[in-house]
């Protein structure tokens, strides 16, 4: 009998029977005053907690999948990664019958197809795929890739395009109930001479919070070895939503050399 029912059956006896069999009913143990001082503030903060994200669900989705980056300290194999929490293993169910014959009808562990544009993607992906892409992409071909490698399973589908009139690039990791891994992963090694430096992260206007990354070459050179003066950059942008994992690059590799990083800011904001 647990002594909490012992407890209440002694609360149950009448007083006059505890005193003539000479029973004292068990007193309940009160916590110390700062320890319950302390687990009520706790309670406090939690609540506080749950009603701020249940007001604002963007913002929990915002702190769940947030990035972080790690540079290499090695200068002569520059380079950094981009990990996360857990990506979401979305059912194959959730696909299009026309991935899924596309998956199955394939040649080799890799199937890669071309596709004229955004909604064309967005139909061969299927409705419950809720994967997002800048408005106003300014391209005509979006390359979705799906990933067969190191099993006989669909477990991955990527999808790469890029926008040349804004000088980027996005790529977008998408992973099925098949994939073995858990957490997000990334990154990017550059040519030694070059530099690698992480900008504050950007809050972009649909709740997402993007980790930014500037990267840039060493000086090129003319072909008889003088100096251009200029050195290629870029600036990728990483983030998730709703478990998926979105790279996004701008780029500026021949001059007049803007700033990457407003490229890039410009691409993260027409995000939906």
């Amino acid at each position: 009998m647990k002594k909490e029912q012992v407890q209440d059956l002694m609360n149950a006896i009448p007083p006059d029977l505890i005193e003539e069999a000479d029973l004292q009913a068990p007193a309940r143990r009160r916590l110390p005053r700062p320890v319950r001082a302390s687990l009520i503030a706790a309670c406090l903060c939690l609540a506080l907690l749950g009603t701020a994200f249940a007001a604002a669900p963007e913002a929990m989705a915002a702190l769940i999948e947030r990035l972080t980056v790690q540079i290499s300290p090695s200068e002569t194999d520059p380079g950094y990664s981009v990990t996360g929490g857990p990506m979401t293993k979305y059912p194959l169910s959730a696909f299009s019958p026309a991935l899924i014959a596309a998956s199955e009808g394939r040649d080799g562990p890799v199937v890669s197809l071309i596709f004229d544009t955004w909604d064309e993607v967005q139909a061969f992906l299927g409705e419950d795929i809720p994967c997002v892409w800048p408005e106003d992409w300014d391209t005509d071909w979006f390359q979705v890739i799906l990933f067969h490698t190191g099993s006989e399973v669909l477990w991955g589908v990527d999808i790469y395009s890029t926008d040349i009139s804004r000088q980027a690039t996005v790529y977008v990791e998408i992973r099925t109930e098949l994939w073995q891994g858990e957490n997000a992963s990334s990154g990017l090694g550059t040519v030694e001479g070059g530099s690698i430096t992480q900008l504050p992260s950007y809050s972009m206007p649909n709740g997402a919070v993007a980790e930014l990354v500037q990267v840039i070459d060493p000086e090129t050179v003319y072909l008889d070895g003088t100096p251009t003066g200029f050195r290629p950059q870029q600036c990728a942008g990483y983030f998730m939503r709703d478990g998926i994992l979105y790279d996004v690059t701008a780029h500026s590799p021949v001059p007049p050399q803007e700033s990457t990083e407003t490229q890039l800011k410009t691409v993260l904001d027409s995000f939906p």
